[in-house]
């Protein structure tokens, strides 16, 4: 088995990722920054060795569900084992704050436990990823008094949480939600239905409801909504108005329990400011989407690494079938596609990581000049275009492609591939939801095109630029050169998007694929400029794509509003 812990991973701990910048902004100038690493590898050396050793209980007793007893969700057994030896370990919730009992951790160390946890069972991560987000989300926007109250429990894993959004009339369409919530002489109640709800069983939710005051005015909008904790029992013991209606009955992630939640008059606790519940929800949403390109990395790396097993163990007419040409080029695109996935995911959640240890030095430095506050401040503005632009990027690709390799994955096995007890075939169905739950692939580049509607790739692109233009390496030149015409023919094929904003929208797929080729090309290059062992990984990634893009910029720069009419008479056709 390969190694969770590997060379991908460890090149952005030992070398792609400035932990001297951000060790020293987060903790100050005599912080040993050797040792602080050092920890970080300890973390995911414990975890990768947990993850290993379950794999074979998830795999052995995949189609074992979540069962709801008595108004309680129970684990199956192997999933259950799994979450205790995370939490005996300390891998959960791994970023709250030290005064809370957390660790503090960087936001790459907990998003390569997510995606080590999801390569062994994709399940688990549904449960230790909305731990993490609740409670990051109870310590961004909750009172103090909150945070004592809960987070201490996140912390030693003995509660975990929930977030409660999709409502039968309302999916993606959050302003149509109708819960409700009233206050009543200080304390809130909610009312209401929650469908869909991942790891519904958890002791804290996260629910997202409209206001009483406002309700009827601020219907089918975002505003009028409020963010609220509610626990599923009062701080004596006795219950709230919280229930678990029933568990959903799916193709995949049996061992996470999905479920329909009724409010009864459930007491709960406003976090935030009142009526911008939806954006204090976003930066769960936002941390979420890069949870599960984590999750659809993880499980790609699993479908990838029984492919590869399997081509070398089974022979035809005599020879091993990786060893076929037509299969080595069909492994070789797999790795490519969760490689790609890998690049653009870890340089988002760099900037995240970047922009947290700024504004913890802005927060804890007082004697700053107004200069030098703004111009960390510009950094993290700029910053913050890219990650509002790469989120929605990294979900996309992360899921399509975990999607991709799984189904190749089970072309290699050839028919054992399709029977039921085939790992890549238990892979392939858990890899399907992570391109549809928090917002699906045709939301994430309607979000990507949203922002590159308000200017980000120029700032995107300036980076890229500047990247390409430090690459050490001669032999990296060509394919820099390549990447950087990339750019220049995205540049010149938006233009035809400004003429009618459908036909943008009908294009955005396009687009975000477009973009994703050269901001992953520019990391594969700077991978390749720092172990020249991944050389011929860029090259064929930048060979491949940008031909790609090519084609895929005459067609967003030869069609127009007329495909739209097009796709309706094609559908017609139908009735």
């Amino acid at each position: 088995m390969a190694s969770y812990f590997h060379d991908g991973i460890q090149l952005y701990l030992n070398e792609m990722m400035d932990w001297d910048e951000y060790f020293r902004f987060r903790k100050g100038d005599d912080c040993d920054v050797e040792s602080e690493r050092a920890a970080l590898v300890g973390v995911l050396e414990t975890c990768a060795e947990i993850c290993q050793e379950m794999e074979p209980a998830s795999r052995e007793h995949y189609h074992l569900a979540a069962e709801l007893v008595d108004g309680e969700v129970v684990l199956p057994p192997h999933v259950q084992e799994f979450y205790d030896r995370l939490k005996d370990a300390g891998l959960v919730s791994l970023s709250i704050r030290e005064e809370y009992g957390g660790f503090d951790l960087p936001a790459m160390v907990n998003n390569l436990v997510l995606q080590m946890a999801s390569r062994s069972n994709a399940s688990m991560m549904t449960i230790v990823g909305l731990q993490s987000g609740v409670a990051t989300d109870i310590q961004k926007y909750a009172s103090p008094e909150l945070c004592e109250r809960f987070l201490p429990a996140f912390a030693s894993g003995d509660t975990q949480g929930a977030m409660d959004l999709t409502e039968p009339q309302a999916g993606s369409d959050l302003g149509s939600i109708t819960t409700r919530a009233t206050e009543e002489g200080g304390r809130y109640f909610l009312d209401g239905q929650k469908i869909f709800i991942t790891n519904g069983g958890a002791e804290i939710h996260l629910v997202l409801a409209r206001d009483d005051d406002n309700f009827d005015k601020s219907k089918g909008t975002t505003k009028g909504l409020s963010l609220y904790i509610c626990p599923r029992h009062n701080e004596d013991g006795s219950k709230n108005g919280v229930f678990v209606e029933r568990l959903e009955h799916k193709m995949g992630i049996h061992g996470s329990p999905t479920a329909v939640i009724r409010f009864e008059h459930a007491e709960a606790f406003q976090i935030g400011t009142k009526g911008d519940g939806f954006k204090a929800m976003l930066d769960l949403m936002n941390n979420a989407r890069l949870g599960v390109a984590a999750q659809g990395i993880g499980i790609a790396e699993a479908a990838l690494e029984e492919a590869i097993r399997y081509s070398r163990e089974r022979k035809q007419f005599g020879v091993a079938i990786g060893d076929q040409p037509l299969m080595k080029n069909m492994l070789a695109r797999m790795t490519l596609d969760v490689e790609g996935s890998r690049a653009i995911l870890y340089r988002c959640i760099a900037l995240l990581d970047r922009n947290e240890s700024i504004k913890a030095y802005l927060d804890r430095e007082k004697n700053l000049s107004e200069g030098e506050r703004a111009e960390l401040q510009a950094v993290m503005d700029r910053n913050n275009v890219r990650i509002r632009l790469l989120t929605p990027l990294a979900k996309y690709l992360g899921t399509e492609a975990s999607d991709r390799v799984s189904r190749m994955a089970i072309q290699v096995f050839g028919g054992l591939g399709f029977m039921a007890e085939s790992n890549p075939g238990k892979l392939h169905l858990d890899a399907i939801i992570t391109t549809i739950y928090e917002g699906t692939s045709e939301i994430q580049v309607s979000f990507a095109l949203k922002e590159i509607g308000k200017g980000a790739l120029s700032i995107v692109f300036e980076e890229l630029q500047k990247e390409l233009g430090e690459l050490k390496s001669e032999n990296l030149t060509e394919y820099a050169d390549k990447v950087r015409k990339g750019i220049d023919r995205i540049g010149e094929a938006a233009g035809a998007l400004m003429q009618d904003f459908s036909y943008a929208l009908i294009c955005s797929r396009l687009v975000s694929e477009m973009v994703i080729s050269v901001v992953v090309g520019t990391e594969l290059l700077r991978q390749a400029d720092v172990r020249p062992e991944r050389f011929d990984l860029a090259a064929s990634w930048v060979n491949r794509t940008m031909v790609e893009l090519e084609a895929l910029a005459q067609r967003v720069s030869s069609g127009g509003v007329e495909r739209i009419e097009r796709c309706e008479k094609i559908i017609a056709l139908m009735d």
